[in-house]
């Protein structure tokens, strides 16, 4: 059982080689955080084989709260992609409305109840607003992480002839964290690029 965030193909080729060895295989991608994975609430989706899905599946739902079947071997690794790369996205977005709010002189704390009741609202904003306007970046998602998976989600979308310029530009916006030397930050410390005055960078590219 992989839980790895890693490209399809990989799963692909992971599941041939296993079964050539006598063996099942099976991906087990997770859509949840650190603290989710401690208290055993985890969102799994899963794809390969379905009946060695449902051998696993007691396991499984040992360590989730919810376990979704997607389908064959990589299905599940690209959804997990499209999750990642939305929620990158959501990200990105929420902290550059934070820090124009900010610049504007407004009350962040209001800005986010705000955001809260209208179509500004999203998950990311409850997990990662609050922390954004504290500058509380412990770890639960790395920005090294963010970029490595809208890297895979981009490289789906090279390999349909899709561009995605929102991907694109968020995964630049972590790469400059990584280059800057704040990778090892959670994803939310995306923030500390578009505040003014915050990091030392911050700002350069404008």
């Amino acid at each position: 059982i992989n839980c790895a965030t890693i490209s399809p193909p990989v799963h692909v080729d992971v599941e041939k080689l296993g079964n050539e060895a006598g063996a099942e295989t099976l991906e087990a991608c997770m859509a949840s955080s650190m603290t989710q994975a401690r208290e055993g609430k985890l969102y799994l989706m899963c794809g390969g084989n379905e009946k060695a899905f449902r051998i696993a599946e007691p396991i499984l739902k040992e360590l989730a709260s919810t376990v979704r079947f997607i389908g064959k071997a990589g299905e599940a690794a690209k959804v997990k992609a499209l999750v990642n790369m939305v929620m990158n996205i959501n990200t990105a977005g929420l902290a550059e409305g934070l820090a124009l709010g900010a610049a504007l002189g407004l009350d962040l704390t209001m800005l986010r109840e705000v955001f809260s009741q209208t179509g500004a609202n999203s998950r990311v904003l409850e997990t990662d607003g609050e922390d954004m306007q504290n500058r509380e970046h412990s770890c639960f998602f790395s920005a090294g992480h963010a970029a490595k998976d809208s890297g895979i989600a981009l490289e789906l979308a090279r390999s349909l002839s899709l561009d995605l310029p929102l991907a694109r530009a968020t995964k630049e916006q972590y790469d400059r964290m990584i280059a800057e030397g704040l990778g090892e930050l959670d994803k939310s410390g995306i923030a500390e690029l578009t505040f003014k005055d915050r990091h030392k960078h911050s700002g350069d590219r404008l």
